[in-house]
């Protein structure tokens, strides 16, 4: 047999869960609570540093919905929306007040995590609870108001200007008839060149101040309309009472305004100059052409302008509002809008310190009617989710996204329908063959990107700004997607989580710039066991490059914060699934997987705030709020790092008459509670003497205190790898006899490394830090940089090699040197 040895460079791809021969040789079998750092090499997690009790009698169930706020730098909070109530806080733990104000039914809900869906724009955090479908405002415009306009637009000598008026209690009708002078005589017949007299005379007869007997050939008379016999000689529309028994008249300039007194539509108006309507006519409800409205008229009379005959889309309503002025409005009888109790409502930052949870106002409908002024799709079905883009609030339901007006974002109907505005809202449905609900969506590669159960949609437009013109909804890729996880955008890269089976894969999704399409790998490829089921939150931290993806357990009974005897327990959520990446010049260099364990702490939700990950957690029998530095530094006293669970730092308080040091611990009694002293790392034992009370023995007033955690590496299976030129190949045929394995460590205190080699018991080996020429007094914590040297002894398939360590020192391991013997009976061709 030949000796042969080879390198491990290095352990910073974490696990694979592929067939040994397959993994790299930088990736181990699992790997718990370290961390793969380009720098440090192999290293453990950092500490869950504890933050404050958020709420100390309460534990927050897993169905409450964790969101984050992130305004700016000073205006960073962790918000707990539950059944019936809102919590805020800020990233030091302070509990900020909130009002209710109004809407308090709107949190109702048995699972907040689920049914509440958010977007923060500014200073408000819009929230929609899915089980809540929006109606239209019952709610209407005034009711139509019988009236009518009769418009005396010009004067014609010789012409005869008539008025005919039906109505159900009017027997035959009633026509007022006024004939114009000749015109032969200038002296008398000028003064009827004012539009204005007509309109009196047709109002007032012959008692008209206007009414000059003596013009040539002038006449006026009221007559039955379908027999012409007369009624009158000298009274007309305002002053003949067979017609004010019925109907009511005003006067604006050269403008009748009359209605039927009853309001009822049982009757009609006609209008006659001699002239083809073109110097007299009336308006009731309608006109086609807006330029023959008149000048004058009543105020709030509404007309409806028909536009192209046939058309229905192309009419609009204008109603006058003063000389000359007629603006566009809601028609009569039309529901305003929507129903505010049933739209999304939002938290308000006030800027002080303080929230309000509101009801909204949300715009009404101030033109057109239900079909030239749709409701929005939304109308009637469920929403599922919120969205933000180009100064757009946006709204998912069924199969339609739907964007507010530009810059409003309470605004969901047209502020004209004269034409369409580019700022106009927006409401297009996704592209397919197939019904596709639109559940989620991501900003991405400069677009919105869309997700339904089963596909992919980008939001794009064919002209230079996006437009309700001009937008699309393409569907671009078809992945699976897990909805309950809303898809984070990190870098270049929308990362979205896909159910499979009893796990969770997770895909990396990009858009190819050469061939123009978009594409999703599975980063989960090689670990498809690693992500159980549950999946609610993907945390970006694109500072240190990571993803962390939190899962949940079986949902809790209660909906609400509720008291418990007992500490909380956790199958998944007590575990984050961490996802380290790292891209050298545009190629991924690394990529590995690695899980964070947090014993007896049940995770809710968690904020990425520089390089921090702050973490809204059940722990014990309350609710704490803690942060992760992912940063890992190393303390700039000790020159290294300590490692321990619910870190904080204590000041204690020395009696010299006792010889102790007694502390208080923040959030109580802990089993397995240990003290580390800060200006030397050493750690101490705690005594429990009462409630949160612990002493220890000498004098240690600078301290931090904390619960240890044991990490854990599992080496993968070696084998002999020859460089193929694509790559190193295991090789499997032969016998590879491995004799030891050397680990290089830097900066590292206490590990250990278990061999247990199959039928065999296992070997420990130990890495104390007390090596030749240490010089720290015997009580002092040794950190050291070398090589443990592990002996095997076993064929490469038949032992398994744990990296260990439960100490509050740091452990760093850079790289292996594997050394054995290795027999071939053959050879290669």
């Amino acid at each position: 047999m030949a000796v042969v040895s080879q390198s491990i460079p290095n352990f910073i791809n974490g696990i694979s869960q592929q067939t040994p021969t397959q993994r790299g040789i930088n990736q181990g079998s699992d790997q718990i609570n370290l961390q793969n750092n380009i720098v440090d090499g192999l290293s453990k997690r950092p500490s869950l540093e504890y933050v404050a009790t958020l709420d100390s009698t309460n534990v927050y169930p897993n169905k409450t919905k964790i969101w984050n706020i992130q305004r700016d730098e000073s205006n960073q909070y962790m918000c707990a929306f539950y059944n019936g109530g809102i919590k805020v806080y800020d990233l030091a733990g302070n509990s900020k007040t909130v009002t209710i104000a109004s809407g308090s039914s709107y949190l109702t809900s048995t699972n907040p995590k689920e049914d509440f869906k958010l977007v923060n724009i500014a200073d408000y955090t819009f929230l929609v609870n899915k089980s809540v479908t929006p109606t239209a405002d019952s709610n209407t415009s005034a009711a139509k108001q019988e009236e009518f306009l009769i418009y005396v637009k010009a004067t014609n000598y010789g012409r005869e200007y008539s008025v005919t008026l039906t109505h159900a209690s009017i027997t035959g009708g009633i026509k007022v008839i006024f004939q114009m002078p000749s015109g032969n005589d200038a002296t008398t017949d000028s003064e009827f060149r004012d539009s204005n007299k007509i309109k009196d005379i047709l109002l007032y007869g012959t008692s008209s101040t206007h009414w000059n007997g003596s013009a040539s050939q002038i006449g006026f008379k009221t007559v039955r309309a379908d027999n012409n016999s007369t009624l009158s000689t000298s009274q007309g529309l305002a002053n003949y009472s067979g017609i004010t028994s019925h109907f009511t008249f005003e006067s604006y300039d050269n403008v009748i305004y009359g209605k039927p007194n009853n309001n009822n539509a049982s009757y009609t108006v006609s209008t006659s100059d001699g002239a083809g309507s073109t110097a007299m006519y009336h308006i009731r409800d309608t006109i086609q052409d807006f330029s023959k409205l008149p000048y004058y008229g009543k105020t709030g009379v509404i007309v409806k302008i028909t536009g192209e005959e046939g058309d229905t889309l192309s009419d609009y309503y204008v109603k006058f509002t003063g000389n000359g002025v007629w603006s566009e409005t809601i028609a009569p009888a039309t529901s305003l809008g929507v129903t505010n109790s049933t739209m999304p409502h939002a938290l308000i930052n006030n800027n002080n310190g303080t929230f309000t949870f509101q009801e909204l106002s949300w715009d009404d409908r101030v033109c057109g009617d239900i079909e030239t002024n749709s409701n929005p799709s939304f109308i009637g079905k469920k929403i599922q989710n919120l969205t933000f883009y180009k100064n757009r609030l946006g709204i998912l339901s069924g199969e339609n996204l739907i964007l507010s007006e530009n810059a409003g974002f309470f605004n969901f109907f047209a502020t004209t329908v004269t034409q369409v505005l580019d700022t106009d809202p927006i409401d297009i449905s996704a592209s397919g063959t197939q019904v596709n609900t639109l559940k989620n969506s991501v900003s991405f590669n400069e677009t919105l990107l869309m997700f339904s159960d089963t596909a992919q949609y980008k939001l794009d437009h064919a002209g230079d700004t996006i437009s309700p013109t001009t937008a699309i909804l393409n569907e671009v890729s078809s992945f699976e997607h897990d909805d309950t996880v809303s898809p984070i955008a990190a870098g270049r890269f929308a990362y979205f989580t896909q159910s499979r089976n009893a796990n969770t894969a997770v895909r990396e999704y990009y858009a190819d710039d050469d061939t123009l399409t978009n594409d999703g790998l599975d980063i989960t490829v090689a670990v498809q066991n690693l992500l159980p089921t549950n999946p609610y939150q993907i945390i970006s931290n694109t500072i240190e490059d990571t993803l962390i993806f939190l899962h949940a357990d079986t949902a809790d009974s209660q909906s609400a914060p509720y008291t418990t005897g007992s500490n909380v327990t956790a199958t998944n959520a007590d575990t984050m699934y961490v996802y380290k990446y790292f891209f050298d010049r545009g190629e991924k260099v690394q990529t590995a997987w690695s899980k964070w364990e947090f014993s007896g702490v049940k995770i809710l939700g968690a904020l990425s705030s520089d390089s921090y990950v702050y973490v809204f957690a059940a722990e014990g029998t309350n609710t704490k709020l803690f942060k992760i530095d992912l940063r890992n530094l190393k303390d700039p006293t000790l020159g290294f790092n300590c490692y321990v669970d619910l870190k904080t730092e204590i000041t204690g308080s020395y009696s010299s008459g006792t010889g102790l040091t007694t502390l208080t611990s923040p959030y109580g009694a802990k089993t397995g509670l240990i003290a580390i002293d800060r200006t030397n790392g050493t750690n101490y034992v705690l005594t429990n003497t009462s409630g949160s009370t612990y002493t220890l023995v000498g004098n240690h007033t600078s301290l931090w205190i904390g619960v240890p955690y044991e990490s854990k590496y599992v080496l993968s299976p070696q084998y002999i790898r020859e460089d193929t030129g694509k790559g190193l190949v295991a090789v499997t045929s032969g016998r590879y006899q491995i004799r030891n394995i050397s680990f290089d460590y830097e900066n590292s205190g206490f590990f250990q490394v278990e061999v247990t080699p199959e039928n065999r018991t296992t070997n420990t080996t130990f890495m104390t830090g007390y090596v030749i020429g240490f010089t720290g007094a015997p009580n002092n914590v040794a950190i050291a940089t070398g090589t443990l040297r592990v002996p095997i002894q076993a064929r490469n398939t038949a032992f398994e090699l744990h990296i260990k360590s439960s100490s509050h020192l740091p452990m760093h391991i850079a790289s292996a040197e594997v050394e054995g013997y290795y027999h071939r009976r053959s050879r290669r061709m």
